[in-house]
């Protein structure tokens, strides 16, 4: 799990440095990185939750022994928690943005 991690945190600073490319590097305010991270959970939320249809999908076509048809549902599980993570990456790099303030430093 720890080299999984350490996976995680080289893209959580991929991410900083290519939205740094598009966006100011600093926050202007706590409040501004308040409202920033706040915006990339709850569109990490909204693709977890998308979760919940495939997975039932996936339990569904399983009990009726439709070994195919729940390989296929798979398919949006791996998707959506691909998003989610993705967002998830976002969240973390928004916070690595906000501990950047010049008063911090």
């Amino acid at each position: 799990m720890q080299e999984l991690i350490n996976k995680v945190q080289e893209l959580v600073a991929f991410e900083l440095a290519r939205a740094n490319t598009i966006h100011p590097p600093k926050f202007n305010s706590m409040h501004e990185a308040y409202a920033v991270i706040l915006e990339e959970y709850e569109e990490a939320k909204e693709e977890f939750d998308l979760m919940e249809y495939p997975m039932h999908c996936v339990w569904f076509e399983t009990k009726e022994n439709d070994i195919e048809s729940a390989l296929l549902c798979t398919d949006g599980v791996e998707t959506r928690a691909i998003k989610a993570a993705a967002e998830l990456i976002q969240v973390a790099a928004m916070c690595r943005k906000a501990r950047k303030r010049e008063d911090l430093e």
